[in-house]
């Protein structure tokens, strides 16, 4: 793109408003056309202390590592999940809290798992951000390399070890946006929900059959749920916890980039839908945004 292309594409703003936004449009071009120049072109993204970091991606800001959880603002006091249970009983997997756990990127802290999406989303909110959506997810991890059977998590991308690392570990596995451990790691819970392909992920045969008319468990209300396809309810928290695996009649909740398991799977086009966002295992996070 040119400068004289912009100028047909776009109407100059006769605001301060809109002029704001015209000079954050032109920046951005400015970036395209610079590679490496994003970060210089762009405003910068403050976090909620100086070990919570953010990047800018286009007109957001985004975590620049993958999230972990703790009990005060910022990245600071106890970090969770623990060994049993995984979360307190006042920051339940239904999101119902009581009391708050915040979302932080914090450099080198171990990103949280064993969490499901409403967990997420809750300490997300409570941090002042949000959960990206898949479009957004897509865009901040533009340009981040995909190792395959390399990724030792070292070097590369997280891709093929034997667990989860460290965040921003890895030195080279970042985005042109400067987003790190997009690819591998833990796969990255985002906002939307789909369609499921079913209760069962060994007998998936991706026929749309939507209920009429389902329930959800009673952690979940019982409430209505009607008009959809379910997903597979996963929960694995590898602890002393009692498992949950009755269905929910929830649809799938998409999870990004592949994990640490994800081998030549993982990758910045790597989506799983299969999972209801009730779900929670060892290789599933998340990263906040606003």
């Amino acid at each position: 793109m040119n400068s004289h292309d912009f100028e047909i594409n776009h109407t100059r703003p006769t605001s301060s408003g809109a002029g704001g936004i015209l000079t954050l449009l032109c920046a951005i071009v400015t970036a395209m056309a610079g590679g490496d120049a994003v970060a210089q072109a762009l405003p910068a993204c403050a976090g909620n202390s100086s070990s919570d970091e953010m990047v800018r991606v286009g007109p957001i800001c985004v975590d620049k590592f993958e999230a972990s959880v703790w009990d005060q603002a910022g990245g600071k006091g106890n970090q969770y999940p623990k060994s049993s249970p995984r979360y307190p009983s006042w920051f339940p997997t239904n999101g119902n809290w009581t009391r708050p756990l915040y979302a932080a990127s914090v450099q080198g802290a171990y990103p949280a798992a064993f969490l499901t999406w409403f967990q997420a989303q809750q300490a997300c909110a409570l941090s002042g951000k949000r959960l990206l959506t898949n479009a957004e997810w897509q865009m901040a991890a533009a340009g981040t390399p995909d190792p395959g059977l390399a990724g030792d998590g070292v070097v590369q991308c997280n891709t093929n070890t034997g667990g989860v690392l460290p965040a921003g570990q890895a030195s080279t596995c970042f985005s042109r946006w400067g987003a790190h451990d997009m690819v591998g790691n833990l796969q990255e819970w985002v906002a939307d929900w789909i369609q499921g392909p079913g209760i069962n992920p060994s007998t998936v045969s991706n026929l749309f059959a939507p209920a009429l008319y389902l329930l959800s468990t009673k952690e979940y209300g019982t409430d209505a749920i009607n008009g959809i396809n379910e997903a597979f309810h996963l929960d694995a928290p590898q602890s002393a916890e009692p498992i949950q695996s009755a269905p929910d009649a929830m649809p799938a909740g998409i999870a990004r980039g592949g994990s640490w398991t994800g081998r030549t799977g993982a990758g910045a086009f790597a989506l799983e839908a299969t999972h209801t966002p009730s779900s929670r295992d060892n290789a599933t996070g998340f990263r906040c945004a606003r």
